[in-house]
Order: structure tokens, then C-alpha cells, then sequence
């Protein structure tokens, strides 16, 4: 199949692109229940679930944050989680999906699966009608190099999932970490798999973050790095 001018053969994205454009045409799109949020979460977030459960995160004080929300599958996931302890999900995405011209290895430019997933639909569209009648969900429809929180502001955990050049790596990271709470965590998708700057941005976010971090954990599986921030210790 060629996408953005590049022949990908049976990648990864070429078979979620077969199975995403079989949802969202015609009829099919209009019997879904989007806001179930289950055929539009590309990522597992069950997993992140389990991490936070296993780990019993929902007794930190805080919140949960997501930067890069897509279709909203995984924020209304994250958003009853939340719920249920009192949290708030911050939805961070720019809506955009020609932002993103980073190339995978095969040469496919993210933004080129983007719009080929929507078949010309509204990516904000289609995340409204996902995620309403969650009161607990923050969308923040800019681009993340633009968002501040205040100081009080405290995360529990965040998953990062947005542009996927380096910088945006690298700032959606610090937006995140300085906010987040000892014992919190935050998740990278796109781990050692087929953005191999994605992987080199991260490994170096963990080195120069060592001394903060008490756990690195690979879900190797979802192409998943969890990185745990250290928890405060007496003297």
C-alpha cells in the first residue's frame, strides 16, 4: 500500500489502517458508540490501568494527564478510572492531525496515517462525541509547547502520546514531570518500535532524570515505557 508516496507493504499502520477505515465509513461510523470509547483506543490503555491499580496510584493526591488524546478512546478509559477516586483527566492535544510530519522507519509520515484514519473527519469531532457527558475530562485544544498549569497543579500519572519529534517529546515529558507527584509515573507510547527518536529522546530524558527515578519498566507488548519518579525519603 502506498501511503505519502512510500510503499509499506504489511506494516504495523497499514493493518490498523485497513481495520480503522472498515469503522469509520458510511453506516458503520453511525452505529458506533463512540462514547463507549473501546473502538477508538489504537494504544491498550487497559494497561495503564493496571499500572496505576497494581500500584494503588489512586491514593496519591492528584490528577491524570494525557497529551495526545486522538479519537478519545483512552481518555474516556482513563476518565472512569478517575472517576471513581475523585480525579480529573487533563486531555492535552492540538486537534491537528497534519501536525505531525515525524517518519516512522518504513518512511510513513504520522500525519499522512492521521488523516488516512479519519477519512476526512474531524478529529475534534469525533473526540467531542467520544468523550461527552464525562465531567471529570479537562480538554486542552492546543498545542503542548503552549500549555502551563499552575503551580499547585499535581499529576499522578500522565501518558505521553503526542507529536512525536524529539521536542515534543522532550517538553511534553517536563510539562508532565514537574508536576507530578513522588510515587507518580509517566508513560511513553511508541517505545523501542518503529520511531527510533521517540526511543533515543526518551533513553535520554531517563539519563539525565536517573537520580528522580526509582522504577523503568518496559510493556514490551504495547510498546510501553513506564517511568516512575522517586518517592521523597526521610533525612
Amino acid at each position: 500500500m502506498d501511503i505519502g508516496g512510500v510503499d509499506h507493504g504489511d506494516s504495523r499502520y497499514v493493518q490498523g489502517l485497513k481495520y480503522i477505515r472498515t469503522l469509520y465509513i458510511g453506516d458503520v461510523m453511525a452505529e458506533m458508540e463512540p462514547k463507549e470509547g473501546i473502538t477508538n483506543d489504537f494504544v491498550g490503555y487497559e494497561v495503564l490501568i493496571d499500572f496505576m491499580t497494581d500500584r494503588a496510584m489512586y491514593k496519591l493526591q492528584g490528577d491524570i494527564i494525557e497529551i495526545g488524546a486522538f479519537l478519545g478512546g483512552g481518555t474516556v478509559k482513563l476518565a472512569r478510572f478517575g472517576k471513581r477516586y475523585g480525579k480529573r483527566v487533563f486531555a492535552v492535544d492540538i486537534f491537528d492531525p497534519g501536525c505531525d510530519k515525524t517518519r516512522d522507519t518504513g518512511g510513513t509520515r504520522m500525519c499522512d496515517i492521521y488523516q488516512a484514519f479519519l477519512q476526512g473527519r474531524s478529529q475534534r469531532e469525533i473526540y467531542g462525541e467520544t468523550t461527552q457527558g464525562f465531567d471529570n475530562i479537562v480538554t486542552i485544544d492546543k498545542d503542548s509547547k503552549d500549555v502551563e498549569f499552575p503551580e499547585e497543579q499535581a499529576f499522578i500519572f500522565g501518558f505521553i502520546d503526542g507529536n512525536h519529534d524529539p521536542d515534543y517529546v522532550k517538553n511534553d515529558f517536563h510539562l508532565i514531570w514537574r508536576h507530578l507527584v513522588p510515587g507518580g509515573t509517566v508513560g511513553f507510547h511508541d517505545y523501542n518500535f518503529d520511531l527510533p527518536d521517540v526511543t533515543e529522546s526518551v533513553n535520554r530524558l531517563i539519563d539525565e532524570h536517573r537520580n528522580e527515578i526509582s522504577e523503568v519498566r518496559e510493556i514490551e507488548d504495547k510498546h510501553i515505557l513506564m517511568v516512575s519518579k522517586r518517592k521523597y525519603t526521610a533525612g
